[in-house]
């Protein structure tokens, strides 16, 4: 019997596809993700809600919470993506958005047209478990300019709230990531022109001491057969 765990605030469409095909559903109230197959997690948004949690900043926010907690994250994006693409004024950042997502959080991102499509996907998932595979040896190269220039964008992008208009935002004032990191809430709040509750997040992650903990090995690691 093939199980899988599903956010207890998801809507009902995907789960009722998922019943179709099979799979036992076991509803959960989850920290990060909309659903657990095998060792995936996958979090699930509409078009829509994908463009809007990336102009808000919510979206890498996201992408580093759920990364930080599964090795293998999974971000469903569905809906009629032509359509959307359409619609937006810039395109290209929503195509930067998967690129950072891909190559700065490890979020593998995939494409569905409704929520029969993305039952099926989720239902590959918990048949075929990940495959760690062996690589052969990578060739470091002295990084350009212009990859420094992204990676610094892609590490400030880590604190919460913080998307790439706000990370090129703080470099530009502050010059440096390290300075951003070393900045008190007083100067991201004046000086990197921050909220108060952004600011305050901010300095809630780089102060609170890590307890050593290995959230990796807290996964749910679901077994084909019943508890």
């Amino acid at each position: 019997m093939v199980r899988v765990v599903v956010d207890e605030r998801e809507r009902p469409n995907v789960p009722a596809c998922l019943k179709k095909l099979g799979l036992t559903l076991d509803y959960r109230m989850l920290e990060e993700g909309d659903y657990i197959a095998a060792e995936y997690a996958v979090e699930r948004k509409t078009v829509r809600d994908f463009i809007s949690s990336l102009y808000s900043g919510r979206l890498f926010d996201q992408a580093y919470r759920l990364g930080q907690a599964y090795q293998f994250a999974i971000i469903i994006v569905e809906g009629n993506l032509n359509s959307a693409l359409e619609k937006m004024k810039n395109p290209k950042v929503f195509w930067g958005a998967l690129i950072t997502l891909s190559f700065g959080y490890g979020i593998r991102p995939f494409f569905t047209r409704d929520p029969a499509e993305t039952a099926e996907l989720i239902w590959i998932l918990a048949k075929r478990p990940p495959e760690v595979r062996s690589r052969p040896p990578v060739i470091v190269k002295k990084p350009k300019y212009g990859q420094i220039r992204e990676g610094q964008i892609v590490l400030l992008q880590g604190l919460p709230g913080i998307g790439a208009r706000l990370a090129q935002k703080l470099l530009r004032r502050f010059g440096t990531p390290r300075k951003v990191f070393l900045a008190t809430e007083s100067e991201l709040n004046t000086r990197g022109g921050l909220g108060r509750a952004k600011t305050a997040k901010i300095a809630s992650v780089l102060d609170t001491i890590y307890d050593g903990l290995d959230r990796k090995s807290e996964q749910l690691k679901l077994s084909n057969s019943k508890p």
